[in-house]
């Protein structure tokens, strides 16, 4: 399942056939330009228009806040927040989401971040994309 990319465009969009499993881990690093309003990663559940997506992760610079969500059928569940906001415009950053027994455990940087629990089963997984004001180093899927 490792996949390796320099992922310089976004958005950056990638199908996972083979779908994520238990244990998997996948690693973004990256720049947030001076600009940057929002960004966001999805592990998304099916392709088209308004796909259900499993985990949306969603640093919001206008609102100084990590947003975490699902959509599934349309429809945006509840939003979680994470506890502090450790991005900053021009300077790098590397986020590892590991998927667990529970939910995907998000780490940036060295640190712990936020824990979302699964609210669609990890089995439907089948691509990730970031996308918004995000200048992409690397993406590691292993």
């Amino acid at each position: 399942m490792a996949q390796t990319s320099s992922a310089r465009n976004v958005p950056y969009v990638i199908s996972l056939p083979n779908g994520i499993e238990l244990g998997a881990m996948v690693k973004i690093r990256g720049t947030v330009p001076e600009n940057a309003d929002r960004f966001q990663i999805d592990l998304m559940c099916s392709k088209g228009q308004e796909p259900d997506i499993a985990l949306h992760f969603n640093p919001r610079f206008d609102q100084n806040k990590v947003v975490f969500n699902s959509r599934k059928s349309g429809s945006w569940g509840t939003e979680e927040y994470g506890h502090d906001f450790p991005f900053r415009h021009r300077q790098a950053f590397e986020v590892l989401i590991i998927t667990d027994q529970e939910g995907f455990k998000v780490v940036i940087g060295d640190q712990k971040y936020h824990h979302f629990r699964y609210r669609i089963p990890l089995s439907e997984v089948c691509g990730l994309e970031v996308s918004g004001k995000v200048m992409l180093e690397s993406v590691n899927i292993f």
